[in-house]
């Protein structure tokens, strides 16, 4: 044989033997590849659900009934506490108001000096409120201040009384 006729037999023989080796192993790499493509493409669908779960809306007025079913802003109440700052018994009187005139009925509390004292879960709205120093007697108060506050649902006012 001639030389350049054998050399092209022997690539012609290398040729088939690296198609034949390829066409074995194309498959096993796309295979591979298919495999690997598809974890991406779920992981994919996966995120995509995933943040339309967190970016979905929710219905306001279920989230807010739910949430505040048994609050002070549904039931419309409030807490207030007086500091008293001096070195008298105090007497706080709060009036709650009725239209253009105010509850007979008062809430009381007695404050000793330098101390605290609250009301929790009272209605909300507008009170006269008087501030009395008391004396030895119980017909003897002295008035050291009067004024209205208005008290919001949730509100927890603290009002502090000087000397």
């Amino acid at each position: 044989m001639h030389p350049v006729h054998m050399t092209a037999t022997l690539n012609f023989t290398a040729m088939k033997k690296f198609i034949l080796l390829a066409a074995i192993l194309i498959p096993v790499a796309l295979q591979a590849q298919n495999a690997i493509t598809s974890n991406f493409v779920e992981g994919g669908k996966t995120l995509v659900e995933l943040i339309r779960v967190i970016r979905s809306p929710k219905p306001a007025s279920a989230v807010v009934s739910n949430m505040y079913a048994d609050s002070c802003g549904s039931k419309k109440l409030a807490d207030i506490s007086f500091k008293n700052k001096t070195d008298k018994t105090i007497r706080v009187l709060l009036f709650i108001r009725i239209g253009n005139t105010y509850d007979t009925q008062a809430l009381s509390l007695k404050l000793s000096p330098m101390s605290q004292e609250s009301l929790y879960d009272i209605k909300t709205g507008i009170y006269k409120y008087r501030i009395e120093s008391e004396t030895g007697d119980d017909e003897e108060r002295i008035i050291l201040h009067e004024g209205e506050l208005k008290l919001q649902p949730c509100d927890k006012t603290v009002k502090e009384i000087r000397g």
